[in-house]
Parts: C-alpha cells; structure tokens; sequence
C-alpha cells in the first residue's frame, strides 16, 4: 500500500476510534445521507430528456400512437390527461415519421380511411352514410387547422335525391367550434369557413350555412336572416362594437377628472344600414350659354317680260308690243340654339350611418374637503355642465340629429376606506410570492441551526468526568501540564469547528436574502 494512502487510513482508525458510540452512528448517517444523496444526483442527471411527440390528440389517435410505442418497446409519458405523448427527446423525429408512416393519425373523427375496410354487399344506405361521415370528419379536420380552433364539428343534411320528386331538397350544413383560451375569429375568418363549407358540398349554398361555439353565440348567420331588432348578426356586432368605443372614449375621458372607477357611461346609437343612391339633376335658367348658331340669307335680281297677245284672224290693226318689269327678292333665315346650365350628382349613402345618439353618464359623489371625517356630497351643477360639455364634444353631439345627453350625480354605494397596509398584512403577501421552493429552503436552514447544529455540538464537545480531574490533580506538575495542554488542543479543534459553522450559517443567509430581493 502507497505511503500516503496507509497514513489516511490510519488517521482515519484513529479518527473512528476515538469516538463515541453516538459520534459514530451520526457519522455513519450522514456519510450514508451524502452517498444516498450522490446516487441519486447521478440518476437524476442520467434521465433521458423527454420531448413531445405529438399534443392535443384525441382518445383514439392517442391510443392508436401508444399502442405504436409499447409495440416498439419505447418509453413514454402522458401529460395533459393523455392528450400530450412525451418520448426520449433523440427518438421524436423518428417516431413522428413512423407514425405518420403507418398512418396511425386521423384526426377529429373518420375521414375518407373509412372506405379502406370495405365490406362486399353493403347497401346503398350504408355507403350513403359512410361518404356522409367521411365528408363531416374531413371538413372538421381541415376547419381544425386554423390556429384559433382548438376543435370543430360539422353536420351535413344531404338530401336523397330522386328523379320521381319534382323540387328536391337543397342541402344544408353546421359548423360547431371549440376555440382556444382567449382566442377570438375575426369576421373574414369565419366567413373563409363557410366558403369552404359550401365550395366542398354539392350544391349547397353559404345561405344554409350556420357557425356556432360551443358557448352558443352565433358566428355566421346568413345575410337574409334576420336578428335582434331586425339587424343581421354582422349589424349588430357592428352597432355594439360602435357603441362600446363611444363608452370607452367618454371613461377615458372622465377617469382624470373623476378619478379611475368613480364614471359609467353608457350610449345608445341608432344606425340606418340601408344603402340608399340619390341622383340630383339641377338647371339654371338664368344661366344661357349659346351653343349654336345658324344664319342663312338669298337675294334675287330678275327682269320679267309682258308678251304682246296675238290679235285675231279678222283684226287690221297693228298689235301690241308688251312691256319690260324688274323683279328684286331677298331673304335672311337666323337659328340660335341656347344650352341650360344643369349639375347632376350621383350619392352612395353609406351604409351604417348614425341616426341618433344617446348617452347616459353617471359620476360618484365627490368627497368633502371642509369636512374632518371622510364625507363624500353631490358634485355642484357648474361641475356637471361641464362635465356634459366635454362629453358633448368627444361623442360629436348634433342636436339637430336629435341626440341627447344625460348627466347625472348618485352614490356608488358604501366605500371602504383602505388605509396603509399593515406589516403583517405586507409580510403575508411577501410570504405568498416566494413560493415553496424558498419557504422550503427557510424550513431547511432553521431545521440545520436548530436541530443539527446543537446535536453535533453536544457530541464533540468533549466530557470530562470527575475521576479524570482527580487523576490530573495527583500527577506531577510537569505531567498536570501536559494533561491539560491535550484539552487545549481539543478545545482549539472545536473553536475552529464552530467558526465553520458560523461561516456556513452566514453563508446560508446570505444566499436566502439573495433569493428573496430576486424574487
């Protein structure tokens, strides 16, 4: 055996040796503590790193995974009551395309697979049925894909058709969504999905097509159906959408002058979602502008000639010559075409424009400054009018339009008047955010300083018994001497001791105040 290591077993024996009976067992429980300790660092650190898989798997797709897993003999873990599948984090990105491989994901409900088990001799109405089922876990499947759906459910009304029956049946289709925590689908979403639903059934029209959630509020109505005051579900979420930011606007406006939750208003709106065109067409007659002109003029300068007349047979006289006359004609012809001064104007009225507006305000009372106790009064009639004005303009008020504006002053009720919060008030709520991990470090420091630490110190500290002291008290000096010298050298061993420990205990507090600022 080396040198070195035969003198560390033999200080170790002697070591062993000069203990008690108790020093050992406490020494025997703490080495076997700290290689306890040891292994199972080793075996926590050693773990394989799990991954996920696959998440939000319905029961049969995630029975159909296990069933993959426990054939390939690969360790797992379900999380989230079996809808997460958790496998060693170096096998993820083979297992997920062995999976998809073997087809072992359907998704919500069958699909178009139900046809990979057919059956000779099924009837009509049973392949009927089948196409119904595989088309709703199709659309259900591809609905589920939007990434505010956490699950979708579509029913189909398929008419029979029949070449007996005149008018047939037209088909009709709902859509059931379970959206995600928090998650809302904007109008040209939910729009997109009856689309899709109508472009992937067969003659069916998005006028029969519904969309729900599971909380029953409607998504999707057709635009010939009607709702709430015979407004469309798109109308209505318009006009209290309108209404709402017309309550927040009047609240933001109020909380610095009242004070934050010490205002409510609330507004009514009227809005005409018709779609009117208007066409105007206006003339001015005193407003001509000549836009043609036409002027024609002739003259004539003719001569005419008086023939003489022929005598008769019988006449012997001379005859008559005739005379010589001038013809002069002129002519002048004017056409003036005049052009009317006329405006014309084509007007879209818009659709939602507001009628009437009306707005209700309530303020809490104010407290009383002149008075020694909390005392809280109306606010004055000078105050309120302001307060009137003010919202007058941020809701664009018009008179003319008809709206109105109501400003009121009552009491919200008994106030509870919180004062500063007391220390133990303070440490309770500190208490709550450190959490266990902290409180459980805490326990464990006060277990070590008040348990540990006064055990240990009773089993080292050394006993001298009545018959040593006689003992020493009859050597002679110079072996008294060295007697109590060896103590000495015990004692200074167990001061040494104690300031470990004492470093230890302010180490230890100093990293619980660490923890504490950081949390």
């Amino acid at each position: 055996m080396p040198a070195m290591l035969k003198s560390f077993w033999d200080q170790a024996t002697r070591f062993w040796s000069g203990r008690t009976l108790a020093q050992r067992i406490l020494f025997a429980g703490v080495a076997a503590s700290v290689v306890a300790a040891f292994v199972l660092m080793i075996v926590w650190f050693n773990q394989p790193d799990y991954r996920v898989l696959f998440n939000k798997l319905g029961q049969d797709d995630a029975s159909r995974v296990m069933e993959t897993l426990k054939a390939g003999k690969v360790p797992y873990r379900l999380e989230e009551g079996g809808q997460t599948i958790l496998v060693p984090a170096d096998q993820v990105s083979e297992l997920r395309l062995k999976v998809a491989g073997e087809g072992k994901l359907h998704g919500a409900g069958l699909g178009y697979e139900i046809f990979d088990d057919t059956k000779v001799g099924q009837t009509d109405f049973v392949q009927r049925i089948n196409y119904q089922r595989a088309l709703q876990g199709e659309l259900a499947r591809t609905i589920g894909e939007f990434p505010q759906i956490d699950k979708a459910r579509v029913h189909l009304v398929l008419p029979q058709k029949s070449l007996f029956i005149e008018e047939q049946r037209k088909p009709s289709a709902s859509v059931v969504l379970t959206l995600k925590s928090g998650a809302k689908l904007e109008q040209k979403q939910v729009q997109g999905i009856v689309n899709f639903v109508a472009m992937s059934v067969e003659g069916l029209d998005p006028a029969r097509v519904t969309v729900t959630d599971t909380s029953g509020k409607i998504l999707y109505q057709p635009k010939d159906g009607d709702s709430i005051d015979g407004m469309t579900s798109t109308q209505f979420d318009f006009r209290n959408t309108y209404q709402r930011n017309v309550e927040r606007k009047i609240e933001e406006l109020l909380t610095p002058i009242v004070g934050g939750g010490k205002s409510i208003a609330k507004v009514s709106a009227q809005l005409d979602f018709s779609r009117r065109e208007i066409k105007k067409q206006s003339f001015d007659p005193n407003a001509t502008v000549v836009r043609s002109e036409v002027r024609e003029e002739s003259s004539t300068n003719q001569k005419a000639n008086v023939d003489g007349s022929v005598p008769e047979t019988n006449f012997r006289g001379d005859g008559f010559t005739g005379t010589e006359n001038k013809v002069d004609q002129s002519q002048e012809k004017r056409q003036t075409n005049y052009e009317i001064n006329s405006e014309t104007q084509h007007i879209v009225a818009p659709s939602g424009e507001l009628q009437r507006l009306s707005v209700a305000v309530i303020v809490d009372y104010v407290q009383d400054p002149a008075s020694a106790e909390p005392k809280f009064i109306p606010r004055s009639a000078e105050e309120l009018e302001r307060i009137k004005q003010a919202v007058a303009s941020a809701v664009g008020f018009d008179a003319k339009r008809g709206d109105t504006i109501e400003v009121s002053c009552m009491s919200f009720g008994e106030r509870e008047l919180i004062g500063e919060p007391s220390l133990t008030q303070n440490m309770l709520e500190y208490a709550q955010r450190l959490g266990k991990p902290f409180l459980n470090g805490l326990l464990v420091f006060l277990f070590l300083l008040l348990v540990v630490r006064p055990v240990v110190m009773a089993l080292i500290r050394p006993r001298v018994t009545r018959e040593e002291i006689e003992s020493i008290s009859r050597l002679p000096e110079a072996e008294r001497r060295i007697a109590l010298a060896e103590p000495e050298e015990e004692e200074a061993e167990l001061v040494e001791i104690s300031k470990r420990l004492e470093n230890a205990k302010i180490l230890a507090q100093q990293l619980f105040e660490t923890n504490t600022e950081q949390a």
